[in-house]
C-alpha cells in the first residue's frame, strides 16, 4: 500500500470516534466532561510526573509501531485554562502592527504596479512555462507574446513615479502585496485579511517571494530542490531565536515564546531566483506550565463526520494562532501573523491533568485500532509534548477553551527518507479525548 495513502487511514482512524479504555468516545466529546473538570475548584499547586522518554515496540496487526520519542512536560506546579474568541483584524490592528515594528508614520502605495514592477514581469514573461514536449516530457520555457503585450501596455500607462498617502487614511481588506513604506524609508509588501476566523497580517521585503524550510527543499521535485540541505545559512538558530524574541517584545505579544525554528530558504515564486537562506521562526501563545508548540500548519487531516455521529460538532474553524518569522544576518525578511485570538478570562488557575500512565494508555489504544489490518512501514512516534491547544465548546460557536494538550508527532520510515514532515495528532490533556483541527 503507498505510504501516504496507508497514513491517510491511519489518521482517518485515529480522529474517529475511538473506543478508549473506559470504553468512550473520544472525539469532540459532548458529555461535559471537559466542562465539569474546568469548572471544578482549582487544585493545590503540584508537579506532574511524566518520563523523560517514552521507548517502545510491538506490533498491532501486522504493523510495527515504535515509540522513540522525548517527552517534553515543563517543570511547572500550576496547569490553568482560559476561554478565548476568534478575533477579527481591523484596520487599526493592522497600522498599530506596523507601527510596533518601525516606529512612526507608514504610508501606501497608491499605484497599483509600478515600472520597475512591471518591467520585472515583462523579463519574466519573456520566459515563462509552456507546457511539456510532446516527444520528450520535458518543460518548455519561451516567450508569451500575448502576455508580454498586456504588460507592456501596463508599463506605457503606469506613472514614471510611485506616489505614497499614509496607510491610516485608506487601508481596505483584503490588502494583497502591496508596498508599504515606513519612516526608515524601508519599502516592504503587505497582505491582510479581515475575516472572522481567518484574519491575517504578512509582510516581506521582496514582492512574490515565499520561504521554504530546509526539509521541503530536500523533497524529491521540490523547487529549488536542495538534496544535501541549506548549506549558506549565515545566521545562526540561537541569534534567529533571538531577534523572535525581540520582535515579540516590540509587537507586545505577552505569553507567546518561539517554538521552533529551522533553516530555510527565501526564492521567487514566479522565477525561483533564490533571494537568501535563513532561518524560519515560529512563535505561539503558551499556557503557563506548557511547551510552545507550532503545529498549526503541521496538523493531521481532519474528515467530516456523518450525522449519525452522536459526539460530532459543527462550529466555525478553530485554528492555532501563530507569528511566523523567517530571519536572516540582515534581520526580518518576512513577518506573518495568522489566525488571532481574544482572550476572555482565566477558566481555572489550576486543572487536574490526567495521569501520565492513564494518557499513555489511552494513546495506545488509538494506535491500536488506527493501525488497519495491514503491514506498512512502522508507525513512529518521534515527540509528545505538553503544550496548548484549543478545544471547542460543544454548541457554543462563539467561544473555546484554551487548555493543555498533547501535541504527538508521528511518522513512518518511509517518510522520514523522503523528507516529508511529522503528523500532528492533539489529545486534550486533561480528558484525554482527540481535539479536532479544522
Amino acid at each position: 500500500m503507498n505510504r501516504i495513502v496507508a497514513l491517510f487511514f491511519v489518521f482517518l482512524l485515529l480522529v474517529a470516534c475511538v473506543p478508549t479504555p473506559d470504553e468512550e468516545a473520544a472525539l469532540n466529546r459532548t458529555d461535559g466532561a471537559l466542562e465539569q473538570a474546568i469548572t471544578e475548584p482549582p487544585v493545590t499547586p503540584y508537579v506532574y510526573e511524566a518520563p523523560a522518554r517514552w521507548e517502545e515496540t510491538y506490533t498491532v496487526r501486522k504493523r510495527e509501531i515504535r515509540f522513540e520519542a522525548d517527552v517534553e512536560v515543563p517543570t511547572a506546579e500550576q496547569f490553568p485554562v482560559e476561554t478565548v474568541k476568534q478575533y477579527r483584524i481591523a484596520g487599526g490592528d493592522v497600522v498599530s502592527f506596523l507601527e510596533k515594528l518601525c516606529p512612526g508614520d507608514w504610508d501606501i502605495r497608491e499605484n497599483e504596479l509600478s515600472r520597475e514592477e512591471l518591467t520585472e514581469d515583462l523579463k519574466h514573461a519573456a520566459n515563462m512555462y509552456l507546457g511539456e514536449d510532446d516527444d520528450t516530457g520535458e518543460p518548455v520555457y519561451g516567450p508569451n507574446e500575448e502576455e508580454m503585450q498586456r504588460i507592456q501596455k501596463q508599463i506605457e500607462q503606469a506613472p514614471l513615479e510611485d506616489s505614497y498617502i499614509p496607510l491610516s487614511t485608506v487601508l481596505q481588506f483584503p490588502v494583497t502585496n502591496t508596498p508599504v513604506k515606513n519612516s526608515r524609508g524601508e519599502t516592504w509588501y503587505l497582505s491582510a485579511q479581515s475575516k472572522e476566523t481567518r484574519s491575517s497580517v504578512r509582510l516581506a521585503r521582496h514582492r512574490g517571494s515565499s520561504v521554504q524550510t530546509e526539509q521541503a527543499v530536500m523533497q524529491v521535485g521540490s523547487a529549488p530542490y536542495r538534496p544535501d540541505g541549506l548549506k549558506n545559512v549565515k545566521i545562526s538558530r540561537e541569534d534567529a531565536i533571538r531577534v523572535c524574541e525581540e520582535t515579540l517584545a516590540a509587537l507586545g505579544f505577552a505569553g507567546f515564546r518561539a517554538a521552533d525554528a529551522d533553516k530555510a530558504i527565501e526564492a521567487q515564486s514566479y522565477s525561483l531566483a533564490e533571494l537568501s537562506e535563513g532561518y524560519l521562526v515560529h512563535a505561539v501563545f503558551a499556557l503557563e506550565g506548557t511547551v510552545p508548540c507550532c503545529y498549526a500548519q503541521a496538523s493531521s487531516q481532519n474528515f467530516i463526520q456523518t450525522g449519525d455521529d452522536p459526539d460530532a460538532t459543527f462550529a466555525p474553524p478553530w485554528q492555532q494562532e501563530f507569528l511566523e518569522l523567517y530571519v536572516t544576518e540582515e534581520g526580518v525578511q518576512q513577518i506573518w501573523w495568522s489566525q488571532p485570538k481574544e482572550h476572555v478570562l482565566v477558566a481555572n488557575e489550576n486543572v487536574k491533568l490526567m495521569p501520565f500512565e492513564a494518557f499513555r494508555q489511552s494513546f495506545q489504544k488509538l494506535i491500536e485500532f488506527g493501525t488497519g489490518d495491514y503491514a506498512d512501514s512502522p508507525l513512529i512516534v518521534k515527540r509528545l509534548v505538553l503544550t496548548t491547544a484549543i478545544a471547542q465548546i460543544p454548541n457554543q460557536g462563539d467561544e473555546a477553551f484554551l487548555i493543555p494538550a498533547w501535541a504527538i508527532f508521528l511518522t513512518t520510515e518511509d517518510d522520514q527518507a523522503a523528507h516529508i514532515a511529522p503528523h500532528v495528532l492533539l489529545i486534550n490533556a486533561i480528558d484525554g479525548s482527540t481535539i479536532r483541527v479544522q
